[in-house]
């Protein structure tokens, strides 16, 4: 298992607690997030207060975005109850950003209760990486009908594509094939694609399919 952490969460004492379990977290500059685990899952780590703060400030909302853009598997930790603190605040506030999260940005939302259970959820989460890293879940239920919803589901099944994502790449290029052979630098062109979701979504159009 592979962690890097970002230097500024050193003084939280994660970083220790990790060390204590035999897994070496590197220290260094994050761009995006807190820790990134195997070079492919990034968290973003907040104490319960801080989510807050983040809220008021518009912080969260530009730090989900970069998220989104820039990175392959975002997640949201938050580190306490944001409902419980000493800060009075609107508990429909607290829910509407927990729901923008995951409902517009596409971004899990994961809970702990300490630093310890921090470390445990960034320990599993590493496992369960590796251990399913092979493992493809195929899209069940739902099957469009009409051809606009076979177009925009079709989009779907591209890495780091949500239903919003697919409407604005078939309004921006017109048609599925178009986005398809869309290069790297065009489809970063659409509203909320970076070059790492890009990076991605060429890779899995264009890698040889490879037997056994």
């Amino acid at each position: 298992m592979k962690i890097r952490v970002d230097y500024r969460e050193k003084a939280s004492g994660l970083v220790d607690l990790l060390e204590k379990e035999d897994i070496f977290a590197e220290v260094k500059k994050v761009p995006y997030g807190d820790y990134v685990i195997n070079d492919s899952i990034t968290i973003e780590r907040k104490t319960a207060k801080d989510f807050l703060v983040s809220i008021i400030d518009g912080r969260l909302f530009n730090q989900l975005s970069n998220l989104k853009k820039h990175c392959r598997r975002p997640v949201l930790l938050i580190e306490g109850n944001p409902y419980k603190t000493e800060l009075n605040f609107d508990p429909m506030a607290i829910k509407g950003a927990l729901l923008s999260a995951q409902a517009v940005w596409y971004i899990p939302v994961i809970f702990s209760r300490s630093k310890e259970d921090t470390r445990d959820i960034l320990l599993m989460i590493g496992r369960q990486d590796e251990a399913y890293m092979d493992v493809v879940p195929l899209r069940g239920g739902y099957r469009p009908k009409r051809l606009k919803s076979k177009q925009l589901y079709l989009l779907q099944g591209l890495p780091q594509i949500g239903p919003l994502l697919a409407k604005r790449l078939i309004e921006h290029f017109r048609s599925v094939s178009h986005v398809m052979n869309a290069s790297v630098k065009e489809l970063t062109e659409v509203d909320g694609i970076g070059k790492v979701s890009a990076e991605k979504i060429r890779e899995v159009l264009d890698e040889k399919f490879i037997f056994g």
